[in-house]
């Protein structure tokens, strides 16, 4: 059935994309692939290539490798026989070959929750194969993707205070993601942490802020927020590239409109 396979395809990709899970692919070129290449699945060869893109678009905002700083402020937990990473390592030493393999050209601890959610629902919605002339919608919480000809209204919905209505979204034929560090946040060392970190400062993010960015595709989408949330207005650039556009709510600050609506 249809809704089978959608929530098939949604397993698959937790089940190969987890940090968590030490059978997992992420868990896999953790543990070797500093040593030589390893071979993985598909959708986690396409979900790597769609980071570096990212990545080198974003000049390294938005990097997969920022592991070790979530482990040490208690968001991951602690791998186990894995070598500690390199603190040089970076997204550029990922390196996605064209037999299907990928090497590390240091020790580095891959995680890919800022991006594999929202392919996961693009490839639950490929997995679907709907019925021509039909409209589907599916939402994996905060992160979700409309196929058809109807379209669905979406109400954003900020953790905390806020001075101003919430915004509706009508989409159609687009994903949206949306992320805020607030309501994830945990304290650590009496400060409190933001699950979300500057790929090139290493800097922890914005609490308060709240992002959401409306795409083709909702991996693009997804980590698109993490860049939004390190960049703020200065992103426009970059969502243009990719054909998105975003909410962006700061506090006490109004919701402001960040890239042009295609």
């Amino acid at each position: 059935m249809l809704f089978d396979r959608a929530f098939g395809a949604i397993a698959d990709v937790h089940r190969l994309m987890s940090f968590h899970d030490a059978h997992s692919d992420v868990s896999r070129l953790n543990r070797q692939a500093w040593r030589g290449p390893v071979s993985v699945d598909p959708h986690t060869l396409q979900v790597l290539r769609l980071a570096s893109r990212i990545s080198a678009a974003s000049e390294g905002v938005f990097d997969v490798t920022l592991a070790p700083l979530l482990v040490a402020s208690g968001f991951l937990p602690r791998p186990v026989g894995v070598p500690e990473p390199d603190p040089s390592a970076t997204w550029r030493d990922i390196d996605v070959r064209l037999d299907g393999c990928v090497r590390f050209k240091k020790p580095l601890w891959l995680d890919l929750g800022g991006i594999a959610k929202g392919y996961g629902v693009d490839a639950a919605m490929r997995a679907a194969d709907r019925p021509v002339g039909t409209s589907l919608s599916i939402n994996a919480g905060g992160d979700l993707r409309i196929a058809g000809p109807q379209s669905a209204e979406v109400l954003l919905a900020v953790a905390g205070p806020s001075p101003d209505p919430a915004p509706q979204l009508t989409l159609a034929n687009r994903a949206l993601a949306s992320s805020q560090g607030f309501p994830a946040r945990r304290r650590h060392a009496q400060v409190w942490k933001s699950p979300h970190r500057h790929g090139l400062t290493h800097r922890n993010l914005s609490l308060t802020r709240f992002v959401t960015v409306v795409a083709e595709q909702c991996a693009v989408a997804d980590a698109l927020t993490k860049v939004l949330l390190a960049r703020g207005r200065a992103a426009a650039p970059l969502l243009r590239r990719f054909r998105a556009y975003a909410l962006m709510h700061d506090g006490a600050r109004s919701w402001r409109r960040v890239g042009v609506r295609t």
